[in-house]
């Protein structure tokens, strides 16, 4: 938060970027709730709140957990990932469009796209990876 050329990591600061007293700020925060008719609406559900409407922007997950003061992404994630059902279609997709100019160049293709053998057969699983382990892999 910026305060008169000066910078302080509190939301809730004096003009001298000195942290206000946490029951100011939420004695005050409750008068407004009020008087807006939101009852039951706390002050945490606010950084909840900018923490999903961030996600949701397409925020960098990383950003918003510094802004936040996690000490790492793993916290945000674990909180808030629930919100971002689509995050693995959206991953998919994105690489797709980065792939799509260097596939779309001649002979790029084939080193890409899977192609169906002689008899027609694939393995369904892992590959065998060492000798003997074909037992560990279906053949249709």
């Amino acid at each position: 938060m910026l305060l008169y050329g000066g910078i302080t990591d509190f939301v809730f600061a004096h003009l001298d970027g000195t942290p206000l007293d946490p029951s100011s700020v939420t004695h005050v925060f409750r008068k407004v709730i009020h008087r807006a008719g939101l009852e039951g609406l706390r002050l945490h559900d606010l950084r909840h709140s900018y923490a999903s409407l961030m996600l949701a922007a397409g925020v960098n997950v990383k950003a918003i957990s510094r802004s936040m003061g996690h000490t790492n992404i793993g916290i945000t994630l674990d909180t808030y990932s629930h919100l971002l059902p689509g995050m693995g279609r959206t991953a998919a997709e994105r690489f797709e469009k980065l792939l799509k100019p260097w596939l779309s160049q001649k002979g790029n293709g084939g080193k890409m796209v899977a192609k169906p053998d002689e008899l027609d057969t694939r393995l369904e699983g892992f590959e065998p990876t060492t000798l003997g382990s074909e037992d560990r892999c279906s053949i249709r």
